[in-house]
């Protein structure tokens, strides 16, 4: 009896064991060599033939097939990593950019004369390391006089790194201009300079947002417009466009913002400007190049100079506020509880590019007191508050008594796009509240002071509640235990003074609720102290409400 192998392989051996012919679907016979060679392409035949024959397939076709899946789904699973690492190196550079950039213009502001390393007189550190999410971005600047005594060279080298990830690295050099000066030394004066303006009709306000080739305003369309003249004899030889002082401005065709027009007198109004313009960046293999986004979010500086055929050069600037990306995320908000209604919130603030984001949205939920799942509270549990502050705190002063709050922050930009929201944020449980009334009863040089209180209850499930009132006055100012349960009733103090018209002393009375929260983050005691009542009166007095006292 054959073995699957040597029955399939026995239907193709003629006599003398030798494979005369090789019929692969009953009627198309193949040359003995061909059947010879058991080439892939003949294990398909061989495999289609027995599916057509409905014979089956044996142990060595199942193999070879089996070997086909796996050298077809390791090329799969390949493009899917190298997908997945191309989306994180993009982040990774991304990070890489907005660092330089903001490294940049830091450096622009500063003085000329500060331009420089620390050890040769200037303001510049040899190495600054700062930590940018996971990344952590390392910088070493190098400075090189200019052409002239009104330019310097800025090499930035940085480097980024992030645990599990390889190193990315870049070199750069940043022209840094003297702007107390002119680009050249060339013989000046107000009535030969040559003049350059933009043109208010096409380009973009002061200040403007912007966005790909879009802005704000009734164009839309962001167009870079200037106009230059050169004085009487003379003609310009060189107008141009720079971001930061770093970049010469393109358009969505890569064109760069320069002309050389030779005239006297020139004009420009159709350029429009594509702040997604980007730069080639070699990678670590040194031959890679790959296309990165170089104009930053933020308030970026639009200069445009004209130069004559003398070399005298004047410029204009306008500042734009790009917005091309969302902000990142902003802080973990950090609570402080102030009462039974109100709280403050603080975060850290977040970047969009190399500017802070523009505001905030503060979005607050509330424990309902059946809710004990465990289902994140963010667009679960009821929304009861938003706010939309600039800064990076909030008062919140809408809330209820002994309530568990849960708040999240996003970050936004001026158009607005906005961060995720924070994650991870804290619950905080708003204060109790005691209210009651007290009376005052006078027998000679004694005062008897009646108190009736009650705490208020938590409006989120709970287990273990517990209440423990205190009292303390003049007489007795440590304070002492007079009773459990939600209510004291008709908590009496004799208060001795030093004759009958001495003032009765003051009481005063706080509770401390304990507790443990059920539901999402629950299931860890918990104390809240509600606030601190106090007698008002001085004397004699008939039933009379405490006020809300102090926090």
């Amino acid at each position: 009896m054959l073995s699957c192998c040597e029955a399939s392989w026995g239907r193709f051996k003629g006599e003398g064991g030798r494979a005369d012919t090789l019929s692969v679907s009953g009627d198309i016979p193949l040359d003995p060599a061909v059947a010879d060679d058991w080439g892939v392409r003949d294990m398909v035949h061989i495999m289609r033939g027995a599916i057509d024959r409905d014979e089956g397939m044996s142990v060595l076709e199942i193999m070879i097939a089996a070997v086909i899946l796996f050298i077809v789904l390791t090329g799969v699973l390949g493009l899917v990593g190298t997908t997945t690492m191309m989306g994180v190196d993009a982040k990774q550079r991304n990070v890489m950019v907005n660092a330089l950039n903001a490294y940049v213009e830091r450096v622009q502001s500063l003085p000329f004369s500060s331009v420089d390393l620390e050890a040769n007189g200037g303001a510049l550190a040899s190495e600054e390391s700062t930590r940018v999410g996971e990344f952590t971005v390392t910088i070493r600047p190098a400075v090189e006089d200019g052409a002239n005594a009104a330019l310097k060279n800025l090499t930035v080298s940085i480097t980024i790194s992030a645990p599990r990830r390889t190193n990315v690295s870049m070199t750069t050099t940043v022209p840094i201009r003297d702007r107390s000066q002119f680009l050249t030394q060339a013989n000046r004066s107000p009535e030969t300079d040559p003049s350059i303006a933009f043109i208010d009709a096409y380009t973009p306000p002061e200040g403007s947002v912007v966005w790909g080739t879009s802005c704000v305003g009734a164009t839309g369309v962001l167009k870079l417009a200037v106009e230059a003249a050169a004085s009487e004899g003379r003609v310009i030889t060189n107008v141009a466009l720079w971001i930061d002082d770093s970049y010469l401005a393109k358009d969505t065709l890569l064109n760069q913002a320069t002309w050389n027009p030779a005239t006297q007198d020139f004009s420009e109004s159709t350029f429009v400007w594509d702040t997604r313009q980007t730069e080639d960046v070699v990678q670590d293999d040194g031959v890679t190049y790959l296309p990165v986004e170089i104009i930053a979010d933020g308030m970026r500086t639009v200069s445009a100079y004209v130069l004559d055929d003398q070399g005298v050069s004047v410029y204009t600037v306008r500042h734009f506020l790009v917005d091309n990306h969302e902000p990142g995320i902003p802080g973990v908000p950090v609570t402080t509880v102030e009462s039974n209604t109100s709280a403050t919130l603080n975060w850290l603030k977040s970047s969009d590019g190399t500017t802070d984001s523009d505001h905030y949205q503060v979005r607050m939920f509330k424990q309902p007191l059946g809710d004990t799942g465990s289902v994140s509270p963010f667009e679960h549990w009821p929304e009861v508050s938003v706010g939309t502050p600039a800064g990076t705190s909030l008062a919140y002063t809408e809330g209820t008594s002994f309530s568990r709050y849960y708040p999240v922050v996003r970050a936004l930009s001026p158009r607005p796009l906005a961060s995720e929201y924070t994650t991870g944020s804290p619950i905080f449980v708003t204060r109790p509240l005691i209210t009651g009334g007290y009376k005052i009863t006078q027998d000679n040089k004694k005062y008897t002071v009646t108190s009736s209180l009650t705490c208020s209850a938590p409006t989120f499930p709970t287990s273990g509640l517990t209440y423990r009132w205190y009292r303390f006055s003049a007489d007795a100012p440590t304070p002492v235990a007079v009773g459990t349960g939600a209510s004291l009733t008709a908590d009496s103090v004799v208060l001795t003074v030093q004759n009958q018209n001495t003032p009765c002393p003051k009481v005063s009375y706080y509770c401390v609720a304990s507790y443990t929260p059920l539901g999402v983050g629950g299931g860890t005691p918990e104390t809240k102290t509600s606030n601190t009542i106090a007698t008002t009166a001085t004397g004699v007095v008939g039933s009379t409400a405490y006020g809300v006292g102090t926090w």
